[in-house]
């Protein structure tokens, strides 16, 4: 987009336009990321313009709609019953649409619409993740491993599903999902992937080729349980071994696993929720590498464990039970201690990877 208003190519799902967004309205009671609504992302983001979604205060989002609108920069309005419009993540009161783009986050309480403090009791626990691994550029190299590893570890299953949208209608397939994101390389590729109604899953991985091999992103969140459930405490005490496992399917580069409250079906409601707590930290043999930190040390000031090879090793730092909100102070202090930002980009950490750290450690 070259000018201000200049007119985007035309969609079925485009409302309005205009000061560089494009409105798409909705009612539905779950919006997710249907075909539709991604490819109206994808050709608003390459006409350099940002989509605005507007909704109710009924509507939720799934984690792939979150994540996909997040990815182009675009942003969740809510028009409340009064009229008023908010910002479905912060809750800033907003004037206009357009707002929505360039307001920020909220800079007092007064700032922040009172419908957002509508607070509702969580029913479930999930874990926030974030984690990244580079593959050899090679003909045998298989993605969705990450993946599957996390859900073998969590459930002793695989994924149930796989696709580009949602519905994730097809049967959860390494070789053919490997297939499909190397016939769109050099372009970078984004799936959904689902699970169980035993382990929910709404996890997306990004798949990309760089000068350095395969790189695969995985984020997003998994279901462990209801909120009292016996078996989520044990599930949070084993996140960091869940983190080392990740080291034996192909070079990882970086992780963050965090916890937190929220719907047991893994939506995102427009009302102030908890924020997550962090679980554990995997910094990758490049991150290690790159900064020539000592393990040895490392490992006796936070109880950090040593991973993969001798030689290549990586670290998984356990920061806290996932309930305790001092983990946030200690992902604040293992970052200081192993320089911060400096060790994001050593390890090749995503960018939004980056921002989850800070945003997890200015809690």
């Amino acid at each position: 987009m070259t000018a201000v208003d200049e007119p985007f190519v035309p969609h079925p799902l485009a409302d309005s336009e205009g000061e560089g967004t494009v409105r798409t309205e909705t009612r539905a009671p779950v919006v997710h990321l249907s075909e539709g609504r991604l490819d109206l992302l994808a050709k608003v983001a390459r006409a350099g313009g940002r989509v605005v979604l507007v909704s109710d205060g009924r509507s939720v989002l799934t984690e792939p709609m979150r994540h996909a609108l997040q990815q182009v920069g675009g942003r969740w309005v809510v028009r409340g019953a009064d009229g008023q419009l908010r910002d479905g993540r912060s809750g800033r009161r907003l004037d206009r649409f357009q707002d929505a783009v360039t307001a920020g986050p909220p800079r007092s309480p007064d700032d922040v619409s009172l419908a957002h403090l509508d607070l509702r009791t969580p029913t479930a626990t999930q874990l926030v993740v974030s984690a990244s691994t580079r593959h050899q550029a090679r003909a045998e190299t298989l993605l969705g491993g990450t993946v599957e590893r996390i859900v073998r570890h969590l459930d002793g299953d695989v994924p149930s599903g796989w696709g580009t949208h949602e519905p994730a209608a097809r049967t959860w397939d390494r070789p053919a999902m490997t297939a499909h994101a190397r016939s769109r390389m050099p372009r970078a590729t984004t799936y959904v992937v689902t699970g169980s109604a035993r382990l929910p899953l709404a996890l997306d991985v990004t798949a990309r080729r760089t000068d350095r091999g395969v790189e695969e992103l995985v984020t997003g969140l998994v279901g462990i349980g209801g909120i009292d459930d016996d078996d989520v405490t044990r599930r949070l005490a084993d996140v960091p071994r869940l983190l080392a496992g990740i080291a034996e399917v192909g070079m990882p580069l970086f992780g963050l696993v965090m916890a937190r409250r929220g719907r047991a079906d893994l939506t995102w409601p427009p009302v102030l929720e908890s924020p997550p707590v962090p679980v554990a930290l995997l910094i990758g043999p490049p991150g290690v590498r790159g900064l020539g930190l000592d393990v040895a040390d490392l490992g006796r000031r936070f109880d950090a464990a040593v991973t993969g090879r001798p030689r290549t090793p990586g670290l998984v730092v356990p920061l806290g039970d996932g309930v305790d909100p001092a983990g946030i102070g200690r992902l604040a202090e293992v970052l200081d201690a192993v320089g911060g930002a400096d060790v994001l980009r050593a390890a090749g950490a995503d960018p939004l990877q980056e921002e989850q750290v800070r945003r997890a450690a200015e809690q």
